[in-house]
């Protein structure tokens, strides 16, 4: 995969990158020559047009004082206000000038008029047409040259925009070139690739083929690989696949199947050993009477009956742990039910000397759980701390709320877990203690998985063991 990135994927995109590169900045280019341009042409439009303006509104000025109209108060305002046009649009040098060059004109102009002789002057039609003459002559031939001067640039700005679009033609054209040679040359090299990729991929199929089936056969290739011959090789793969697959299912339910009968018999083993203590302690106790041809007196009846309650108590155990009972979760109130743990732990307790500590929230806990099975739960694991302190110590039960539900806390300050049998202290007939049978903590997990919790130990950074119980809260 990296040698197919170095070879053809990256230089693809590379090409491809440069190439949109190209075409961004000429279509970049463009925009900003077409965008000076259009301004450019608008402004010389615009001046081009104030210019006839006021060339025509000196034209008629003009023809009206030849025929020896004088009310033309209202054109001098026309003319001013189109000089003044002409000015604010005027932003070429030459512009500038002439622009200078006809107001300074017209100024002459009218103060000229305003100097005219008296009505009853018989100069007077001879100093109009002298002014006359002087607008004509430093008005408006400055205007029509202005005039022309803006044709010029609007021809000058349409031969611009005709030499940048074929410019831009050009471009483009040896852009799509460069992509046309780019594709064509990474094509072919892809599809070369591509070819040799597959007839690769037939080995590998047929390989892997070869090693599923208990008779590899011979792998030869002599044809250049195509699609059509891989997807058939890839449905036989597929279908000696999930043969294979189906094989292995069944073998792995005949192990499982395996494993069931094994802890079916150390079950069985189990219970045969913890059964044939007490049977051991019975049979002793009546071969004794029998050889001495006495009764059995109270203490020997005594000694049989505990023993009997033991196998009793060892046989519910274990029909408690082949046939769970149905939880009947009500609401509860977990800080009561700790209380009465607690309680229960009092007296042995204190013939250990061991301190009963209870840390509980004031508002209380309320949860939905089956109140007998979780007693039982607290009540083993708090029988076996009290086991780990057999000299004292301090017992501490704490339940608080947390955000994954309820979570509750029996630590010690015993002597702790030993460190090999922290990761199989949930395993059946697993027990530290000398009289016990190691399914208390196994049971207890069940209870607790059932509620949807989980339970967990740990030994304290201090002293002593640390088991945490969450119950989510329904």
């Amino acid at each position: 995969m990296r040698s197919v990135r170095t070879r053809f994927v990256w230089p693809a995109l590379a090409v491809s990158f440069c190439l949109v590169m190209l075409c961004a900045v000429a279509a970049i280019s463009l925009f900003h020559q077409q965008s000076t341009i259009a301004a450019t042409l608008r402004e010389n439009v615009a001046s081009r047009r104030a210019a006839a303006d006021l060339r025509s509104t000196l034209n008629t000025l003009v023809a009206l004082e030849r025929h020896q109209v004088e009310s033309v108060a209202d054109l001098h305002g026309r003319a001013q206000t189109q000089l003044v046009e002409i000015q604010q649009l005027a932003d070429h040098a030459i512009e500038r000038d002439l622009s200078n060059r006809l107001n300074d004109g017209f100024a002459e102009y009218l103060r000229r008029w305003h100097s005219l002789p008296p009505l009853t002057d018989p100069d007077r039609q001879a100093s109009i047409a002298a002014v006359t003459r002087f607008l004509e002559e430093y008005v408006l031939y400055p205007c029509r040259e202005y005039e022309g001067f803006n044709d010029r640039r609007i021809e000058e700005t349409i031969g611009q925009h005709e030499r940048v679009l074929r410019q831009l033609a050009w471009g483009i054209a040896a852009v799509t070139f460069l992509g046309i040679v780019a594709g064509s040359v990474l094509g072919y090299g892809i599809a070369r690739w591509l070819s040799r990729s597959i007839r690769r991929l037939q080995i590998q199929v047929r390989d892997a083929a070869g090693k599923l089936s208990p008779h590899p056969p011979e792998i030869v290739l002599t044809e250049e690989g195509d699609f059509h011959e891989l997807q058939t090789q890839i449905d036989q793969l597929t279908t000696l696949i999930e043969d294979v697959v189906q094989t292995l299912q069944q073998r792995e339910r005949e192990v499982l199947r395996a494993e069931q009968l094994a802890a079916v018999g150390q079950l069985a083993a189990g219970v045969g050993h913890e059964i044939r203590n007490p049977l051991t302690s019975i049979k002793m106790l009546v071969q004794a009477a029998l050889e001495d041809n006495s009764v059995l007196f109270a203490d020997d009846l005594q000694v049989i009956e505990g023993e009997i309650r033991r196998v009793e108590r060892l046989l519910q155990t274990f029909l408690d742990l082949s046939r769970p009972s149905k939880a009947e979760r009500r609401p509860t109130d977990l800080n009561q039910l700790v209380q009465q743990v607690a309680g229960l732990m009092h007296g042995r307790a204190e013939r250990q000397r061991i301190t009963v500590e209870v840390d509980l929230p004031p508002d209380g806990l309320n949860v939905c759980v089956d109140a007998e099975q979780c007693r039982q739960v607290l009540v083993n694991v708090c029988l076996n701390a009290i086991d780990a302190m057999p000299t004292g110590g301090l017992l501490r039960l704490a339940a608080r709320a947390s955000d994954s539900g309820v979570r509750i806390e029996v630590s010690d300050t015993g002597c702790g877990v030993p460190e090999p049998l922290l990761p199989r202290l949930f395993e059946p007939f697993l027990s530290s203690k000398d009289t016990g049978l190691g399914l208390g903590l196994m049971i207890s997990k069940r209870i607790v998985e059932a509620h949807g919790g989980t339970i967990t130990v740990s030994n304290r950074r201090e002293r002593g063991a640390r088991v945490v119980i969450t119950l989510p809260v329904s």
